[in-house]
């Protein structure tokens, strides 16, 4: 019915006359039917472009011609490309360096010495194409290699994943990337062929089909993560693949593969292998801080992070910043004190030698403050105690002067200055020493002491050695100490006001009464 000879044919009128060819609404019409429906039938068109090499198309009609179209000139420039397979990896390599970026993935290191050790992050390694072709045997011998070695004995063992092709996906990507070398270096030499418009419109076609499946290729190429695992025989592989669930990460922006956000997603999301955060508490438990004979009291930030990323059966964790967070974390609700500065020794009180000054504990600290160099944990119980810190309660004389008398003593008694023959004690000296919880504790006795005694006068509160934190809660227990008084002194004579009101009424009706009768 319709000629898809390149020859014109002559209209209805018989003086115009139609390009040569059927267009794609013409070619349905025509086939599609109860036997063949219309996506079948655009399939095999779409089939028909890609294979026939003397079948042209001109964005609207379809024709055979005697010249061959741009297919042919791709496909003889492809199997002088497939001459030169290294000239495919290399731009499959490329490939992946521009769609895989960051300090945490490498590309195509094969050699266990190649890949880097003692990064405090966790490195996947993307495996060459060869290396999804080799034996079973073969690969596992060569991951194990990897794993337990890095021109020494490798450390950061757990901290390392291989992400291994898939085979059925390699002859896919390196087919695609073939012809798209080919495209390239068809359009380099377009003068010397002698390009038509409508050959360089079907090469830029053919371009973006071969381009898509190549993307397709690489979303699909690293669907496995090899990582270590320690048991009874020794370091085995454990094979983290996708299963039934798919990943939802696929393209970027520019229509590229997110290769390595999808092998992160794998991990992270799906099956949960590698992990962003850790807990102060997950601190104390996995290096037993607090445990022992003697104690483990401390420990370096710098060990905590060799041991996450070193022991097999730890998490791992994407970066060593997950640990400072749950340092400062721990430093806030207490469950340890942090030092930084040189290495401390415990003392025989069990208590670290280090200034409390220079101790973080129990306060609000950043992530950036934590040094992981120099820093040192120390768990609560192994904190130095405040330095003592004497005081000394009196009154204070008329005038503004000071008391006089002997040097208080620093052991906790009350002792009275010595008196003269017939002389009243007025005057009695506290001293004691105390830490800030006992010094709240001993408040309330201070307060009751006070109003026991009917306190008048003036008192006076001070602290030797202190810090001026600790003169400032003094000078507060100081008020405090003069409100309580004052509040006693006011009680007081609110009750002799009631007693003396109460007399004042006994007698006003004692006498009514008496008027009465």
């Amino acid at each position: 019915m319709y000629s898809f000879g390149g020859l014109r044919r002559d209209g209805a009128n018989g003086t115009q006359f139609l390009p040569p060819g059927i267009t794609e609404a013409e070619l349905l019409t025509v086939c599609v039917g109860p036997d063949l429906d219309s996506t079948t039938a655009l399939a095999c068109l779409k089939e028909l472009k890609e294979q026939c090499l003397y079948l042209h198309f001109d964005g609207a009609r379809y024709c055979f011609k005697k010249d061959p179209n741009v297919t042919l000139l791709i496909e003889q420039e492809s199997n002088a490309v497939a001459r030169d397979e290294r000239q495919v990896e290399d731009h499959i390599r490329e490939m992946l360096e521009a769609r895989i970026t960051g300090r945490n993935a490498v590309i195509w290191k094969a050699k266990y010495g190649e890949i880097p050790d003692k990064e405090p992050y966790f490195l996947v390694a993307y495996m060459p194409l060869n290396f999804g072709t080799q034996a079973p045997t073969g690969r596992e011998a060569a991951a194990k290699e990897i794993f337990e070695h890095c021109g020494g004995p490798r450390k950061y063992r757990n901290g390392l994943g291989l992400a291994v092709p898939a085979a059925e996906q390699i002859e896919t990507l390196r087919r695609s990337v073939r012809y798209l070398i080919a495209i390239q270096r068809i359009r380099e030499k377009s003068k010397q062929l002698n390009l038509t418009d409508e050959q360089k419109s079907q090469l830029k076609e053919q371009e973006a089909t071969r381009t898509a499946e190549a993307e397709s290729a690489l979303l699909k190429l690293y669907g496995e993560v090899w990582l270590p695992k320690v048991t009874s025989d020794g370091i085995v592989i454990d094979v983290v693949a996708i299963g039934g669930r798919p990943l939802q990460t696929t393209l970027n922006e520019k229509k590229q593969a997110r290769v390595h956000d999808r092998v992160m997603e794998l991990l992270v999301d799906v099956q949960r292998r590698v992990f962003s955060t850790t807990f102060p508490n997950k601190i104390i438990e996995l290096f037993k801080l607090g445990e022992g004979n003697p104690p483990t009291l401390g420990i370096k930030i710098a060990d905590l992070v060799d041991g996450f990323y070193s022991f097999l059966g730890f998490p791992r964790l994407t970066e060593s910043a997950a640990i400072k967070k749950a340092i400062a974390l721990g430093i806030k609700e207490r469950f340890f004190g942090y030092y930084s500065g040189a290495m401390p020794t415990l003392g025989s009180d069990g208590k670290y030698q280090v200034p409390l000054a220079r101790v973080r504990f129990d306060t609000t600290v950043s992530d950036d403050e934590i040094d992981v160099d120099t820093g040192f944990l120390i768990m609560p119980q192994a904190i130095p105690a405040p330095a003592a810190l004497p005081t000394e309660v009196g009154p204070v004389a008329s005038g503004g002067e000071t008391p006089t008398g002997p040097t208080p003593p620093t052991s906790g008694t009350i002792t009275p200055p010595p008196l003269t023959p017939g002389e009243a004690q007025k005057t009695v000296t506290l001293n004691f020493s105390a830490n800030r919880d006992q010094l709240f504790a001993a408040w309330n006795a201070i307060a009751n002491l006070a109003v026991s005694m009917r306190w008048r006068g003036s008192h006076r509160v001070s602290a030797r050695r202190g810090n001026q934190d600790c003169r400032m809660v003094l000078r507060c227990v100081g008020d405090a100490l003069a409100l309580c008084v004052g509040a006693h002194a006011i009680l007081r004579t609110l009750l002799a006001f009631r007693t003396r009101a109460m007399s004042v009424w006994s007698m006003s009706a004692e006498s009514k009464k008496g008027a009465a009768k």
